[in-house]
């Protein structure tokens, strides 16, 4: 038997000594776990299937938020966390308890014990966690399952499952090239391989390159395209609470609806959660309760007042800078915006610090993440300096000091966003209250 503290222990060792396996593994890993990835026994589930550079998982956020006020008992499967494990499987929106996710662990390492006495692979780390959450959503006997890709879509073990109810694409843009390719094409090919055989897709459409990609694999899976783009709503109000939107297409036209979220990147989210839900027959007519759950979703770090005038924003890519930029721009604010920065290695922090440079922000506390992968903050300190000489930046090594000097130099008119990477917001968590 383990604590839940040996179990977290044994998640994080995993990538010490196992690698990423193919679908095959995967398949027979969950198998042994009593669930099917293809035939009519997997048809137990109605998985929503999401991939997609940004927004996967606020799209899962808010389809879940739909689902549950529609009464639909619900999983959400997401990755990653910012605190703790146990965000990555939810049950009607609600975090695993620490009971539930360690009999999940138990169940699990007793079927990778077997695995390995019979000479199997070691599920990787992020199998490992896909079985525990389809373990608790096959306990909680779920109706739907929202399923977010880990990384590009098909190779991702998520994709094991061979008959999806629905497969959603979010916006695609340049990450993870070193994985995925050196263009959008090539990007949008890998997410599209989540799109099965006369299953729909609704897909973010406003890259004709990627839309171009996503359409061609949906004609030749005979598969329905659902396309959702800017001319699909019209921006009505925007506070520092939410954006207040209305679809100008399918069930909804004209009808209001609200994001809670000051960014008006999570408008196109809400809006690719809307289209969804019209897809699913037994909820497309819960009017009321879609618009609800649009406006109750609440999603970690996107876009979050963590505590009055202090703003969590996980943009750790170039489009999610883009998308960060425009909201910081936008938000209003009586006094000054200051921002606190910290990036990991691996992205590309040339282009978000350049961006960051050309935004009003009257001063820039720039920290290191505690992690390998954080980029030392002399080094963002002098990419800073190499496109701004002037801009006024504070460097304190310590994110704990940072934020704390941070929220000490703001005064209450002022507003302090936090972006630049998911492993900084999470540390940040660790230090305020929810407001």
């Amino acid at each position: 038997m383990y604590t839940y503290s040996e179990a977290i222990a044994y998640i994080e060792n995993i990538p010490k000594f196992t690698a990423k396996n193919d679908q095959i593994h995967t398949a027979g890993f969950l198998r042994r776990l009593g669930i099917k990835t293809t035939g009519k026994g997997a048809l137990k589930f109605k998985i929503i299937h999401v991939a997609g550079t940004n927004g996967k998982g606020s799209v899962c956020a808010f389809l879940s938020g739909i689902l549950v006020k529609c009464g639909k008992q619900t999983g959400l499967f997401t990755s990653p966390h910012l605190l703790r494990h146990n965000e990555r499987i939810r049950i009607n929106d609600q975090v695993v308890s620490d009971a539930l996710f360690l009999e999940a662990f138990e169940k699990v390492i007793q079927t990778v014990e077997e695995m390995i006495r019979e000479g199997a692979a070691h599920p990787s780390y992020f199998e490992f966690l896909l079985g525990m959450g389809m373990y608790v959503f096959d306990r909680k006997n779920v109706e739907y399952i929202l399923l977010e890709t880990g990384l590009g879509g098909r190779l991702d073990a998520t994709n094991v499952f061979q008959t999806p109810y629905l497969t959603v694409i979010t916006s695609i843009g340049m990450d993870h090239m070193e994985y995925l390719g050196d263009t959008i094409e090539e990007i949008a090919s890998e997410k599209s391989g989540i799109i099965k055989a006369n299953v729909p897709v609704v897909y973010w459409g406003e890259d004709e390159e990627a839309a171009g990609v996503i359409e061609r694999y949906a004609e030749s899976n005979g598969s329905l395209a659902v396309k959702v783009s800017k001319k699909d709503y019209k921006i009505i109000k925007k506070t520092h609470k939410g954006v207040d939107f209305y679809p100008l297409c399918g069930y909804y036209l004209k009808s209001a609806f609200t994001v809670p979220f000051p960014a008006e990147y999570q408008v196109q989210n809400g809006m690719l959660a809307l289209r969804a839900a019209e897809m699913l027959e037994d909820i497309k007519d819960h009017h009321e309760s879609i618009r609800d759950g649009i406006a109750g979703t609440r999603w970690e770090g996107r876009m979050e007042e963590a505590v009055p005038g202090i703003i969590f924003d996980g943009a750790h890519n170039g489009p999610g800078i883009d998308g960060f930029i425009h909201a910081f721009q936008e938000y209003p604010c009586d006094g000054r915006k200051y921002i606190l920065f910290s990036v990991v290695k691996d992205k590309d922090y040339d282009y978000m610090i350049r961006r960051l440079c050309d935004t009003d922000v009257s001063r820039i506390y720039v920290t290191r993440i505690d992690s390998d992968r954080g980029l030392d903050e002399k080094d963002i300190l002098r990419e800073f300096s190499k496109y701004n000489p002037a801009m006024e930046i504070k460097v304190v090594s310590d994110v704990r000091e940072a934020f704390a000097q941070a929220v000490r130099d703001r005064s209450e008119r002022d507003v302090l966003f936090c972006v630049g990477s998911l492993y900084l917001i999470g540390e940040l968590k660790q230090e305020v209250s929810p407001c």
